[in-house]
């Protein structure tokens, strides 16, 4: 009998988010215990700063010159290594991904690759190595499982959501991207994705061992959480995050020593197609626009440790948690105000 795993992932979540590594905003207690009884990695880097190469690390255990995604759109080989096909063929494990999978473009109508169309084909795998998949990505948008299962049960909750890489302003402030999403919170896609979890776990005999990614797509944009939880923090009570420079001419002078784009994104002259929408002007960005995404950002993160505890409460009622595994990290990060940017 092996160890059992649980692979937590957030998608686009800070290093300080969360409470045992300096966060002071939102609660995040259970990842914060978890730190606190475990391993925390102080110095451990991502390899790439947007979703696809880092998550194609993840399941490869490659660097990005080896395994070849580079930059989002590059699909991952379909025979490239998978840390979930090792543990099922080699060790018999049972292997699940519920959330979000981004191995493959996820720009793709009209389906090119399985990753995009299984939902639409009534499939859940097997694929990757994960016997079981259910997807999803950041609200009802393409064909994913989480898509597919809202516009079926609740279609009257799909246009709650913010659009993606829209910049569509929202909010209070007209903030980029950002809603107070009408959704019930149990419809949300990070309940969706512990149930799911749950679900998984439930069916599995008590001696089996399982390796379980759980993928959330929160925090990353568009930041439209539930709105019965999306007043827990008001924007209006939080500082300017310690990486804003607090002014636009401070802006300008501490871009001007970085690289050249990132002040010619700032200003309008260098387009950010890899990492947000392109019609997206920093320079436009207000202060109060910026506390505003990040309360959202934070109530993300509190409804995401809270999930992790949902999930862990259930490992536990099952008599796992002593032969249970479990890591969180993320793929990558968020700019969140830093240096007067965004996306």
């Amino acid at each position: 009998m092996g160890r059992k795993i649980l692979f937590i992932t957030t998608d686009q979540q800070r290093y300080d988010a969360l409470g045992c590594n300096g966060g002071k905003i939102a609660r995040t207690p259970v990842v914060d215990h978890l730190a606190a009884t475990g391993l925390n990695y102080r110095r451990a880097h991502n390899q790439n700063t947007v979703c696809m190469p880092a998550r194609a690390t993840m399941i490869t255990g490659q660097y990005v010159r080896t395994h070849g995604v580079v930059a989002n759109g590059v699909p991952l080989p379909v025979d490239a290594p998978s840390v979930a096909a090792y543990l099922h063929h080699q060790a018999g494990y049972r292997t699940a991904l519920v959330g979000k999978a981004h191995f493959e473009p996820a720009f793709d109508l009209r389906g090119r690759w399985f990753e995009n169309r299984m939902a639409r084909e009534g499939s859940t795998g097997p694929y990757r190595g994960f016997e079981h998949m259910e997807l999803a990505m950041h609200g009802p948008i393409g064909g994913w499982h989480y898509s597919l299962w809202l516009q079926q049960h609740y279609p009257d909750e799909v246009g709650g959501f913010a659009p993606l890489l829209s910049a569509q302003s929202g909010g209070d402030t007209g903030a980029p991207e950002l809603k107070y999403n009408p959704i019930p919170r149990e419809h949300y896609h990070t309940e969706w994705v512990a149930d799911r979890t749950i679900a998984f776990l439930n069916a599995l005999d008590a001696e089996e061992d399982w390796f379980v990614w759980m993928s959330f797509p929160d925090p990353h944009h568009p930041w439209d959480p539930p709105a019965a939880e999306a007043r827990r923090i008001n924007w209006r009570d939080l500082d300017l995050p310690p990486g804003h420079p607090g002014s636009p001419e401070k802006i300008v002078q501490i871009l001007s020593q970085k690289p050249r784009h990132w002040l010619e994104w700032y200003e309008g002259r260098f387009r950010n197609n890899e990492g947000g929408p392109a019609n997206f002007l920093p320079a436009q960005m207000t202060h109060d626009q910026v506390r505003e995404v990040n309360a959202m950002v934070h109530i993300e993160n509190e409804l995401i440790d809270q999930a992790c505890g949902r999930v862990l409460q259930r490992i536990s009622e099952r008599g796992w948690d002593a032969d249970t595994d479990v890591f969180f990290t993320t793929d990558h990060g968020e700019l969140q105000g830093d240096f007067g940017l965004l996306f």
